[in-house]
């Protein structure tokens, strides 16, 4: 029986490799072509029909353009960012209601508060810190500051918790009415600290009167600022005035033409009706009460390291002794405090006037 040809084998192995169907290879040109004609319509400017026309020469010229619309675009963005940083300072008033026992007369003064600080611009926030025997309750304080109109913040602690040590000054109620204010004041310290609110902090009580002056300057204050603050006795019908010593310090010649003349404090004094001459002194005594002091300071300073190393009174954002602690910086620092509001600091910005009875 005759084997079979070998032929028929050869030809079947010597065939040509299958090739890619024409549609395939039409598919992908075509895509690859559509993505090209994409990328260059993204790139391209909004005038494209126009940008079209022109010869293949000038497509580089196009193509120039977009890149150069894109980097404005980025250059926007980085002037935007940067004018966000020039915007004005926070400025941070801290209330505290201990003056006042009379629910009237509590009222009355957060009113007239919050008249002076709507004629502020913001940004402002006003930090209000009262002393309540339920925290679960909400005392009549909290609705009458949401009718103000003000950014504020109602700070509450309970008064058993921080009145522990009312025994050791039971006798005294000038000391208790501070003791009572120091505890307001850490606590709305605190909650700067713990929130790190940066801005401007103001002290102030529900007799203070302001000088919108003083108010729209503050944010001028890069770590302290000092005012002259007279206080009156309605009662006892006498005023003491105290409050800095200024001088004018003109740029250098080596320095820039646009520096501006800055006022710098060289020194404190204080006058009482009651006495003929002033009281002069390089700063102010070291009991100064920091909400009678006239200044500012920058909340910053709080969480500053190098000045809780030179006071080390306690850690740093315990805030136990956050009140001591600026209150000794403020008279340690207090001849590179920024003078208000004019050269001289003759002006009075602050009245606080003292409407109780005399112990």
């Amino acid at each position: 029986m005759a084997s079979p040809s070998p032929r028929k084998n050869t030809s079947s192995s010597n065939k040509p490799p299958r090739r890619r169907p024409l549609l395939l290879r039409r598919a992908m040109l075509h895509s690859s072509l559509c993505f090209l004609v994409g990328l260059l319509i993204g790139l391209a400017p909004s005038d494209w029909p126009a940008a079209a026309l022109l010869v293949p020469s000038d497509i580089f010229r196009v193509l120039h353009a977009a890149i150069n619309n894109r980097t404005d675009l980025i250059s926007t963005s980085r002037y935007s960012i940067s004018r966000r940083r020039q915007q004005p300072q926070l400025l941070v008033v801290v209330t505290t209601t201990e003056q006042y026992s009379d629910p009237e007369r509590r009222a009355a003064g957060l009113t007239r508060t919050a008249h002076a600080l709507r004629l502020v611009s913001p940004p402002l926030l006003w930090l209000v810190v009262e002393a309540v025997h339920d925290e679960k309750e909400a005392p009549p304080t909290a609705r009458l500051l949401r009718g103000t109109g003000v950014v504020h913040r109602y700070l509450t602690y309970k008064k058993q918790q921080q009145a522990s040590s009312d025994s050791e000054i039971k006798n005294e109620e000038s000391s208790s009415a501070r003791y009572c204010r120091e505890q307001q004041r850490n606590v709305a310290l605190g909650h700067i600290e713990e929130h790190r609110i940066a801005g401007v902090v103001l002290f102030g009580g529900l007799a203070d009167v302001y000088d919108l002056r003083l108010l729209h300057r503050l944010r001028e204050i890069r770590t302290f600022g000092a005012w002259p603050v007279a206080t009156v006795s309605a009662y006892e019908r006498k005023v003491a005035v105290h409050g800095p010593l200024c001088d004018l310090k003109q740029p250098q010649q080596d320095e820039d033409e646009h520096h501006q003349n800055q006022i710098v404090v060289t020194g404190w004094w204080f006058h009482d009706s009651t006495v003929a001459l002033p009281v002069v002194a390089d700063r102010p005594p070291p009991e100064m009460d920091v909400g009678a002091g006239g200044f500012a300071f920058s909340s910053s300073l709080l969480w500053d390291p190098h000045r809780w190393d030179r006071f080390p009174l306690s850690e740093p954002d315990t805030s136990q002794e956050s009140v001591k602690f600026v209150q000794r910086l403020a008279v340690d620092e207090y001849n590179q405090s920024r003078g208000m509001p004019d050269a001289a600091c003759s002006q009075i910005m602050l009245w606080r006037i003292h409407t109780t009875l005399p112990s």
